[in-house]
């Protein structure tokens, strides 16, 4: 291969030599000759055209399996349809009826029962001596019949210490998990702003690869031509086409990002198995943050819902221990229960055409008064209270962390605001720049007034600065959604939605 190319670098140098007196329309066509020995020639590649054609392809194909989506429509089908958002509701439904059985424990209970012993039939005789001609000996019988044994019991505990404490509890429980629901959505539409960005920086990724990859295929073809022609050596050939594969690879893995942005974004839309998005807006600088620092800080300590969801869970275990408390103090309550019973008995003498019939019916009740009191449990309760006071303690620990975490995020967003605000003038200007700069230079080299790895130089520096620039913006809108998630602000248009979801999670 070296000597090779050692030959081809010869026979560039003899045409540049002779090129004056050469056709360029004939050189183009046939090549150059030299004492009637041709000189190599270069082909177009044809791996480059082929890896062109199966990206167009993938193209084709993620065009048609995938749906245009702007901003709006995806918060709006990813607040209405997620199954994270129904998720979180479960959860306040099912601490909503525990609150309720916890507060049912005020009403009065009442039991009913019957005694099975009391419900059946018995049949006796007695043989026995009388004074009646002709024997001395008769049996008489007894059938006694049951025929009801129902109890009613009613009980009343108006008096329980541990009561009270118990819904505190479990009110302050539904608190967390209320606010906790507000976490998941906030969590929720943060995701989909940050996918739909990312995929729409790897579509004008692929935009601006797409150009600068244009405009190198014409290079390279120009340059061939001029190889072939004696004009530029075969070092100039291999520059540019390394330059067109190391563009090809950038858009392959443009490529690659775009579809798993577009995955991400259809997950957080819950749309169906195999769908993708595509976005229906172009990448571009989205709202703007005019708060200072400090009070956006002061803000979100305030508002953000893991601070409170901490609190709450704090008071909740500190009720909890009360509860525990307040179980060793009596409890009184009133209570009445009644029976009813019935039965019947038939007895007489075996033939006689008249037996004794006797029907009982039997009521019982009573009303009163009573209490329980366990004074001494070997200190079990005592032992579980401390154990909610010390998870108590923990929650409260957690709320000050939730603090210092919620004050980092919105310093990070803040300085993401800020810098990236400078870097969207800097890397747009830059990219502008670069492109101006790759057009001149190839202008220039075909002209022969410089060389191809200039060329291949101003082109990467493109290549770079279409990345940073889409970067920056990327990086600026998920700053502005960054620091309305920290502050507890919701995104325009959103809490509607979210009032909408949460009524249609009410009627499951």
């Amino acid at each position: 291969m070296g000597s090779f190319r050692w030959q081809l670098t010869c026979w560039t140098a003899v045409a540049a030599l002779l090129g004056s007196s050469a056709d360029p329309a004939a050189l183009a066509q046939n090549g150059y000759r030299i004492n009637g020995i041709s000189a190599p020639q270069v082909l177009a590649d044809p791996l480059a055209s082929k890896l062109q054609d199966q990206l167009n392809n993938l193209q084709a194909t993620l065009k048609q399996r995938s749906q245009s989506a702007s901003l709006q429509q995806a918060l709006e089908a990813g607040l209405l349809n997620n199954p994270q958002l129904a998720a979180a509701y479960a959860q306040i439904q099912g601490q909503q009826w525990n609150l309720i059985a916890v507060r049912r424990q005020w009403y009065p209970t009442a039991s009913a029962g019957s005694n099975p012993y009391a419900l059946g039939q018995s049949f006796s005789t007695t043989t026995q001596s009388i004074s009646l001609p002709p024997s001395s000996d008769q049996t008489t019988y007894s059938n006694a019949t049951s025929v009801g044994g129902l109890g009613l019991n009613l009980n009343w505990t108006f008096f329980n210490p541990s009561r009270s404490a118990n819904i505190n509890a479990a009110s302050e429980s539904l608190k967390r998990q209320q606010l906790l629901f507000d976490v998941s959505a906030r969590n929720l539409a943060l995701q989909i702003q940050d996918s739909y960005f990312s995929l729409q920086e790897q579509q004008q990724l692929i935009t601006s690869y797409e150009e600068i990859l244009a405009a190198t295929n014409r290079e390279v073809a120009t340059t061939e031509a001029q190889f072939n022609n004696g004009l530029v050596s075969i070092a100039d050939v291999e520059q540019i086409r390394t330059q067109q594969y190391g563009t090809l690879t950038a858009l392959i893995n443009a490529y690659r990002q775009l579809i798993n942005a577009s995955a991400q974004v259809a997950r957080t839309m819950a749309l169906p198995p195999g769908a993708l998005v595509l976005p229906a807006e172009s990448l571009n600088p989205l709202g703007r943050w005019d708060e200072p620092l400090q009070a956006t800080i002061e803000q979100a300590l305030k508002l953000r819902e893991e601070i409170q969801a901490s609190l709450a869970a704090a008071a909740s275990s500190s009720w909890q221990a009360t509860s525990l408390f307040n179980s060793y103090w009596p409890s009184f309550s009133v209570g009445a229960s009644g029976s009813y019973g019935s039965s019947n008995t038939t007895s007489g003498f075996p033939g006689d055409s008249v037996s004794v019939n006797r029907r009982n019916l039997n009521w019982n009740g009573g009303v009163g008064v009573g209490f329980t009191w366990q004074f001494f449990d070997g200190g079990i309760a005592a032992a579980q209270a401390e154990a909610s006071k010390a998870v108590a303690r923990q929650a409260k620990d957690q709320a000050a962390l939730d603090r210092l975490n919620v004050t980092q995020e919105v310093e990070v967003s803040y300085a993401n605001y800020l810098t990236s605000l400078l870097a969207l003038e800097s890397t747009k200007a830059q990219a502008s720049s670069a492109r101006a700069a790759a057009t001149a230079v190839q202008a220039r080299f075909a002209a022969g007034v410089t060389d191809m790895a200039s060329v291949v130089q101003t082109l990467s520096r493109a290549i770079s600065s279409a990345n940073e620039y889409a970067n920056a913006v990327r990086t600026y809108n998920s700053a502005v959604a960054g620091l309305y998630r920290s502050s507890a602000r919701w995104p325009a248009e959103t809490q509607p939605l979210l009032k909408q979801r949460v009524e249609q999670l009410k009627q499951r």
